[in-house]
């Protein structure tokens, strides 16, 4: 992969600023010949006619009428011309959609800045894989728009996970660079390995990432991210249990716009982005971006303590003693470069194509475990020496190298007013060298460097007919191809030795889909699809115990015989479903309820081998899943509530083999209840003053129903206990404030408050792998003046509580301290 030196990366993020200056802004027209008829109708032609998406739902324009609409106009008059007296509005979204609403009854002058949550039906998702409107997507879905983002600090996935309710992470062994998503209590006995098969579906502008690899994609210049929560299985595939992400990044826009941002915060942290994008030519549009991170570690090192220069019994002269790197300061630094191309081309108003060039770089240093003092912690090896958790020991202080590149496209034509076709394609490739020591210690008793390639292809197309007619529909077809190669390298004074486990996965996937929504009236929807998939697998490897000092106790420790080799091969389908019923009450409440099945696809272990047992396949898991869910929105009032239980079969977890040794397999079945709910209120509205409140909560109920293990007491602690990754109860909530200033100014003030409740971080999970719940507070003010620039101030978990984000025995991993910064930012 080709490495970006420093002067190349600040060229780019210099050209960002220049590259389209020159650039014309054009003002789009078109010719309008609409006659009076009715209005679903005029605005589907006006649709044909521009190549634009109007989103229009038939409650609100089954009975009226279009006022007749001629002359050359912009899309967006045209539509204000069309609805002229009927009490609607439209309103542009940044993609180009135009969503029709109900007027306003309140006006204002406030203008939406950093923090504001629009309100459900003016905010347009693709989470069915068309453009609809929040409030009518019939399934629970999260929406977080780029300010929002921009103000949570949000910069890739795992930032996410303290911003929502009902979402976790875990690290499982090998640090939190190898990470995983739990989403409503599914998701916490995933593998972490690049070959294992997630829970959580991450995409990026539609385009499915196949490992928890791409968890530490950095994401910027982004228009929104919406998260799905609950199985996805018939329009998303394999996968999907516990849900989906899709960020989507900003279009090129159809005038010159752009921003440049510079941020400094706690522990010499030091931000920059920026990003320009407009039309080249009528046909044209091209958008850079960049991104540039440093600095911001909190951890300090303090070397190997007690075991520098230790050596293990009888080995001396032999084993190399513990090293000592001396004490290091502001450890966890990073050090990121992304670059972000995008260009749409218009063949004509209803033909596009959209290509996205992606490329990161990631140097920085990798989070360490802390572990409790020994008057806490007995094991026979013991490195915690103090009780600081934001102080550390270790005989090395590892950094990483992640190099993520793609390149993506989606061709999109409007064979006629009832049909649409969209083609996306990507391909993608990921370089990881990470390196630790997994319980925090500076003794290594197994300390790891693991190296992984991934690359992956992907083809998606699709035809749909979404214009509100009788049946809305969309079908289509999909295949993956990802590779994977990966080698773990142990040194390890328990075993005496350093051993590996190189291996390579081949993976190739199918599938067919539809979905059909049947508009019985305009207040009843019925809702059915299928998806079919064919999955196969070729996983080939070797052990090899190197055995350098000739001391090893490999076999004698994990219980099986070294240095073997294996070629498996694994196949699998499913046909997975769903049916849904939606009903509008009225204009302001609709309720829907669905029944479906989803599965996470069957495979092999994705951690080290270190006996023939594990390379073993193991089966698909399987989900039922029962859902239900109301939403309520007026001017001031936005209220959303959702009932759901799985049951899942096959239970995918890594538990005891018959050897004694950690692997793979299908362990058992579990369930999940839960509810959530979400509600925002405009508190206070004039023409110069703003106060909302937004709050969002989930509660989970998930318990281990059936185990199977090799140990008798793993069976017996295992059942009844909850899933990983579930706390009982998460709340996320963030009051705002706005105000209009003289001059046209804006100043933006918000206060955001998360909790998140006692989870454990594993199966068998005892005191030692359950993290206390724990409570942040943040707090941000935006000045934004009318000329486009803001100064920006923040604090983030300003209580300085101390919480952890996972325990491993007597290891943890804690979260940042209190940490404040400010920026400017510059948009035109």
């Amino acid at each position: 992969m080709m490495k970006l030196s420093r002067s190349i990366k600040l060229a780019l993020f210099g050209g960002a600023f220049t590259y389209l200056m020159p650039l014309d802004v054009l003002s789009q027209q078109a010719q309008v010949n609409i006659a009076i008829q009715p209005l679903g109708q005029a605005l589907n032609q006006l649709s044909e006619q521009t190549g634009t998406v109007i989103i229009a739902p038939s409650r609100l324009v089954g009975d009226k009428q279009a006022v007749a609409t001629t002359g050359k106009l912009s899309v967006i008059k045209a539509v204000e011309q069309l609805i002229k007296g009927s009490g609607l509005k439209a309103h542009k979204e940044p993609s180009g959609a135009i969503v029709i609403k109900k007027a306003d009854t309140v006006s204002s002058s406030i203008k939406p800045v950093s923090g504001y949550q629009a309100p459900l039906d003016e905010v347009v998702v693709t989470g069915l894989k068309r453009e609809s409107s929040l409030q009518d997507t019939p399934v629970a879905i999260t929406v977080l728009g780029g300010n929002e983002l921009k103000a949570l600090g949000v910069t890739d996935f795992t930032d996410l996970i303290g911003n929502l309710s009902g979402i976790s992470i875990n690290s499982a062994y090998g640090g939190p660079e190898n990470s995983f998503i739990t989403i409503r209590g599914i998701g916490g006995a995933d593998d972490y390995k690049p070959n294992g098969n997630p829970s959580v579906a991450l995409h990026v502008n539609g385009i499915y990432q196949t490992s928890n690899a791409y968890l530490s994609m950095p994401l910027f210049d982004l228009e929104r991210i919406e998260v799905l929560k609950g199985p996805q299985g018939t329009l998303y595939g394999r996968n999907t249990t516990a849900g989906t992400i899709n960020a989507i990044t900003h279009a090129p826009g159809d005038s010159l716009n752009g921003y440049a941002d510079i941020e400094y915060g706690s522990y010499d942290f030091v931000s920059g982005s920026a990003a320009v994008g407009g039309p080249v030519s009528d046909d044209l549009g091209i958008r850079v971006a960049v991104l540039m991170k440093q600095g911001g570690g909190f951890m300090d090192g303090a070397g190997a303590g007690s075991f520098a220069g230790f050596v293990p019994e009888g080995a001396e002269g032999i084993v190399p003693p513990v090293a000592d790197p001396g004490r290091r300061e502001g450890f966890g630094d990073a050090d990121l470069f992304a670059f972000r191309g995008t260009g749409v081309y218009d063949f004509d108003d209803v033909t596009s194509l959209t290509l996205h060039y992606f490329v990161s770089q990631n140097r920085g240093d990798t989070r360490q475990y802390d572990r409790v003092t020994f008057e806490d912690d007995n094991p026979s090896r013991n490195a915690g020496e103090n009780s600081d958790p934001y102080e550390f020991y270790a005989s090395e202080y590892y950094s990483h190298e992640i190099d993520v590149s793609g390149f993506s496209g989606d061709f999109s034509r409007q064979l006629n007013v009832n049909l649409n076709m969209d083609i996306l394609f990507a391909l993608q490739s990921s370089e990881r060298n990470v390196s630790g020591n997994g319980d925090g210690t500076s003794f290594p008793r197994f300390q790891y460097n693991f190296d992984d390639k991934l690359d992956q292809t992907s083809l998606e197309i699709r035809l749909s007919d979404t214009t509100g007619g009788e049946f809305d529909w969309i079908a289509g077809a999909f295949m993956i191809n990802d590779s994977v190669d990966f080698t773990s390298n142990w040194t390890s004074y328990a075993v005496l030795s350093q051993y590996s486990s190189p291996y390579n996965q081949r993976r190739n996937s199918v599938a067919t889909f539809a979905n059909v929504d049947w508009n019985i009236s305009n207040d009843l929807i019925i809702a059915a699809g299928l998806r079919y998939t064919k999955d196969t697998a070729k996983f080939r490897g070797e052990n090899i115990d190197s055995d350098p000092w000739g001391l090893s106790v490999f076999e004698t420790t994990f219980k099986t015989k070294a240095n073997f080799s294996w070629d498996r091969e694994f196949d699998d389908s499913d046909l997975s479903g769903k049916l849904a019923l939606q009903y509008f009450v009225n204009d302001n409440l609709n309720v829907f309820t669905s029944v479906s099945t989803a599965y996470r696809g069957g495979g092999f272990d994705g951690t080290s081998i270190f006996s023939e047992e594990e390379t073993q396949p193991f089966e698909s898991e399987q989900v039922l899943a029962y859902e239900a869910g109301a939403r309520f929105v007026t001017d001031n009032i936005n209220l959303t509530f959702d009932l759901f239980a799985y049951d899942f079969e096959e239970l995918q977890a890594t538990a005891r083999l018959s050897n004694d040794t950690n692997g793979r397999t299908n362990v058992g079945e579990a369930t999940v209840r839960g509810a959530e709910a979400s509600l925002a209120l405009t508190l206070y509205e004039t023409n110069n003053h703003k106060v909302t409140f937004n709050t969002a909560g989930t509660y989970l109920d998930t318990e281990i129903t059936e185990f199977s293990s090799n140990r008798v007491n793993d069976v017996t602690n295992t059942i009844g206990d909850p899933l990983p990754g579930s706390p009982e109860w998460s709340q996320t909530a963030v009051l705002n404030y706005q105000t209009s200033l003289a001059n046209n100014a804006q100043l933006n003030a918000r206060v955001n408050y998360s909790y998140h409740g006692e989870e454990s971080n594993r199966l068998n999970a005892g005191e030692g792998n359950t993290a206390p719940s724990y409570s942040l507070l943040g707090v941000r003010v935006d000045l934004t003046l009318a000329s486009g620039l803001n100064i920006y101030a923040y604090g983030r978990n300003i209580t300085d509580q101390v919480y952890f984000l996972e325990l491993n025995g007597g290891s943890r991993l804690v979260g940042a301290p209190a940490t404040y910064g400010a920026g400017v930012s510059y948009a035109f």
